[in-house]
């Protein structure tokens, strides 16, 4: 942060607490002093431009999904208009989810987030998201924002100065709740298959055709 208008100085600091960005307290060092364009980040045909203002009402950033309330940037695609606060295109490319294993950053999360459980933050919005190499893993950058939020007072206590420490004392949870769902899922789907494939035996055995043909959709279907 540096010199802003109104007469205040800014100084570029480190501040170790969540903080609304304004024009007088405290403010992201991307809107202090914001580029007028800015390359999409998963596009090399979309270009962003910095505005002062709201663009209109019900504008959503569509990395955090979140409301446009003032400093953004909009693209200028003719097809489709996307908007983004200053900060949110400030987001690491990485993010070091457990030792050995690094989450990449992604325009859309395909799969549900270990945090929120859904795919996308709302209807009108997928969000970025952190996504591990297989794609099995993600986290919203939201939600892994709000979750720092939520803990930074656990952090400071405890003299953590890496505010991503809080997603991977969490990372081997949500992943063992997220296998076991698999494992259960499949699980579930054999027992099917296997009783389907059990009455196709009686049917045959009984002289069955119409319970036959009704048994074999399911097994192959």
């Amino acid at each position: 942060m540096s010199q802003c208008s109104h007469n205040h100085n800014f100084l570029l600091k480190s501040v170790k607490h969540p903080y609304f960005c304004q024009r007088y307290l405290f403010s992201h060092k991307e809107c202090e002093k914001p580029k007028s364009l800015v390359q999409h980040p998963f596009s090399t045909k979309c270009v962003f431009k910095f505005y002062t203002y709201r663009s209109g009402k019900g504008c959503l950033c569509h990395v955090c999904g979140k409301g446009i309330q003032g400093y953004h940037y909009g693209c200028s695609c003719n097809f489709v208009k996307r908007y983004a606060h200053p900060s949110c295109l400030a987001y690491e490319p990485t993010l070091e989810a457990f030792d050995g294993l690094t989450m990449n950053l992604h325009k859309v999360a395909p799969a549900k987030c270990l945090i929120c459980n859904n795919k996308n933050l709302c209807c009108k919005v997928g969000g970025w998201a952190y996504v591990s190499p297989c794609g099995l893993y993600c986290y919203h950058v939201s939600c892994v924002m709000k979750i720092i939020n939520e803990n930074w007072k656990k952090a400071f206590m405890k003299g953590t100065c890496d505010p991503f420490q809080t997603i991977r004392d969490r990372f081997p949870a949500d992943m063992n709740r997220v296998n076991k769902i698999a494992k259960g899922k499949k699980n579930e789907k054999d027992r099917k298959k296997v009783a389907t494939a059990l009455s196709v035996i009686f049917n045959v055995l009984t002289g069955n055709p119409q319970g036959l043909v009704g048994d074999a959709k399911k097994f192959f279907g």
